[in-house]
């Protein structure tokens, strides 16, 4: 379930008509360089883009970053929550950290800030719009069919729970990453376009040019935009298809095992609980776990003949194969609002008092492990395409009648529930005002083999407030995380 470097040697690429000008992509000076870099290109130099009613047009520029020497890898991450993030750029075999940029080079965990420039200039060369891009590396173009099949990267920049520790950016070679436009990127450049002709001019920043040893003819492009009047293009072009994950197979002949290698047991940590909020008299809550590894909690249940549950076995993978598996609990299924498959305590929720003591134990009790969010994907082992897993293929969903099913918490990857008033939330309509707090615990029973359990409870406290029929809720942020007005897109 690991994912290592996968650096793969690149033969000549052959490319059609529409890539001629990247022809000498892999002879260029810039290739011979040690430190490997990037380069920007441009899929055609020439093109035709229809206004509409009301004059505006909407262009793909077309303008793509590829690599330069070899793979372009960067470890992205901050070594606790105190500390900015930063980008490391590594040498893709050796590990070597090449070169660092700090945090106000970064635009959050969305990319390398400032990286590009667009401007849009008229047949009299006045400029009608410009646009300044952040650039996420990650390899959303295959280039040729000579280059790799699939990506040995993590699939974009983000960061949607607000503990994110740690990423890997990275772009194959012989793949290249969407500067602007496309079909992930809002629909490109826009602008009131009342003349016929236009060019946009594309260029890499001249800091990041020094800062990556860009070669400077290989930062600048133009592609040159013919305007025609609304309704005179035939539509062409469709959203590409989301990418088609294979079934898994459950594994066969592992012993069962009572001391498992410690390099094949992950490590669960809990976060402390966020999205806090008040309904119907309930204390509303998400609350996330995550694996810090070495290993994957990978986890099969079986069912026996005429049975409504599953034994669930916990298996212990090295190399990513099975060496081991121990019995660990069970699997429900559960119908009406989930529909799928859950495991038998994992994680319990409680609700204490100023003290500490336990006031109330959420009624939830059992769970379905999917990687919901990445926290850390710089650490040892860490999955970096585990985004390929989801509630269907993990947890079986609307199948009541399943003989096999296999739930996955990656390295590096956390799974997220949340707590609401029809299932989880806790009741305070009875509690009087003053200070709480939610506990998450993972591995209550003990039941599941990990490296320690020292990480496995955190406390967060809230406060109420107001009066009967008007309460409210207040959340202190927590390490200066402000966890309840979190905007994964704010950077």
């Amino acid at each position: 379930m690991s994912q290592g470097r996968h650096h793969r040697p690149l033969v000549p690429l052959v490319l059609g008509v529409a890539l001629v000008m990247i022809a000498t992509l892999f002879t260029s000076q810039a290739a011979l360089a040690a430190t490997p870099s990037v380069r920007l290109l441009v899929a055609s130099t020439e093109l035709t883009a229809e206004r509409n009613k009301r004059d505006l047009v909407f262009v793909d520029p077309g303008a793509y970053i590829t690599p330069v020497g070899e793979d372009f890898e960067l470890i992205v991450n901050r070594p606790d929550y105190d500390t900015p993030i930063t980008a490391k750029q590594v040498d893709p075999n050796s590990g070597l950290i090449l070169r660092t940029f700090p945090d106000d080079h970064l635009d959050g965990w969305s990319g390398l800030a400032d990286f590009a420039h667009f401007t849009v200039v008229n047949g009299h060369g006045d400029t009608v719009a410009s646009q300044d891009v952040s650039f996420c590396p990650y390899a959303s173009v295959r280039l040729s069919d000579q280059s790799p099949l699939t990506s040995a990267y993590p699939f974009g920049c983000y960061a949607y729970n607000p503990f994110f520790r740690g990423t890997v950016w990275g772009v194959d070679m012989g793949w290249a990453s969407a500067l602007a436009g496309g079909y992930y990127y809002g629909g490109g450049l826009g602008w009131k376009a009342k003349g016929d002709a236009y060019t946009i001019r594309i260029e890499i920043d001249p800091e990041w040019v020094d800062l990556l040893s860009i070669t400077p003819s290989e930062a600048t492009a133009e592609v040159h935009v013919s305007i025609v009047d609304h309704g005179t293009m035939s539509p062409t072009g469709t959203p590409p298809a989301s990418p088609q994950t294979p079934a898994a197979v459950p594994f066969a002949s592992t012993p069962i095992v009572t001391q498992p290698d410690p390099a094949t047991l992950p490590d669960f940590s809990a976060l402390p609980a966020w999205g806090i909020g008040l309904k119907r008299g309930y204390l509303n809550f998400n609350a996330t776990e995550w694996n810090e590894g070495p290993g994957p909690m990978v986890v099969d249940g079986f069912r026996g003949d005429a049975e409504s549950t599953m034994d669930a076995y916990q298996y212990f993978l090295r190399d990513g194969e099975p060496v081991g598996r121990a019995l660990i609990g069970q699997l429900e299924y559960h119908a009406g609002r989930h529909n799928h498959w859950h495991l038998v305590d994992f994680i319990r929720y409680s609700l204490l008092d100023a003290d500490k003591k336990t006031i109330e134990i959420s009624s939830k009790d059992s769970w379905c492990l999917v990687p919901t969010d990445a926290i850390d994907l710089s650490i040892p082992n860490a999955d970096w395409n585990a985004y390929a897993q989801d509630l269907q293929s993990s947890c079986n969903f609307y199948q009541p009648g399943s003989l096999w099913v296999r739930e996955v918490v990656p390295v590096g990857w956390g799974d997220t529930y949340g707590q609401y008033f029809n299932g989880g939330g806790f009741d305070i309509s009875g509690l009087p005002n003053g200070r709480y707090y939610i506990r998450t615990e993972v591995n209550p029973g003990g039941s599941i083999l990990e490296v320690t359990t020292a990480n496995d409870t955190q406390d967060r406290l809230v406060r109420l407030r107001g009066r009967p029929g008007n309460r409210r809720v207040i959340v202190p942020p927590w390490h200066g995380i402000d966890t309840e007005h979190y905007c994964p897109y704010c950077g």
